[in-house]
């Protein structure tokens, strides 16, 4: 196994429900809330991962604990962008 490897293994498969989940929670994208992506939840399966400046602020406290049947988690971050 490779480090690269490592750096994928908690990535989980973009399945159809996941997709959608994510054309969901884009539209969060805005006050308060910087981002959103699928990544892994605690027990390892696909979770909606929100980046807010302030995880306690309204705009994450509305959020649903769940998005197409996959949970919610929300870490502290701001917007990422690409560099080019």
């Amino acid at each position: 196994m490779s480090a690269d490897d490592d750096l994928y293994a908690e990535i989980p498969a973009l399945d159809e429900r996941s997709r959608r989940a994510l054309t969901v929670a884009e539209k969060w994208i805005g006050e308060g809330i910087a981002g959103v992506a699928i990544g892994a939840a605690e027990d390892g399966g696909p979770a909606v991962v929100v980046y807010a400046l302030d995880p306690a602020s309204a705009a994450v406290r509305s959020l649903p604990q769940e998005c197409e049947g996959l949970p919610v988690r929300v870490e502290t971050g701001d917007a990422f962008r690409t560099e080019g």
